[in-house]
């Protein structure tokens, strides 16, 4: 699951939850369940450098919560 979150993240150029929060709306939100690669579980980032993607993160073993409080701990120190 991480590695797929990290896929996501990088293949998307936005953080996983982005998609859980849209898919937890529902309505015309569900949409997004049919993208190729989009995993709509919390915790994948984009790793940024100088604004461009050079890599992602992907975290998972804990509640979507906590797998994105790892995967933004990990980010956070590239910066």
């Amino acid at each position: 699951m991480a590695l797929g979150k990290a896929c996501s993240a990088a293949l998307f150029k936005r953080p996983t939850k982005v998609f859980q929060d849209v898919v937890a709306a529902g309505g015309e939100g569900l949409r997004i369940l049919g993208l190729e690669g989009a995993v709509p579980i919390e915790g994948g980032l984009p790793l940024l450098m100088d604004g461009k993607i050079v890599g992602a993160i992907g975290v998972s073993g804990g509640t979507s919560q906590q797998d994105g409080v790892a995967a933004k701990a990990g980010a956070d120190t590239l910066k």
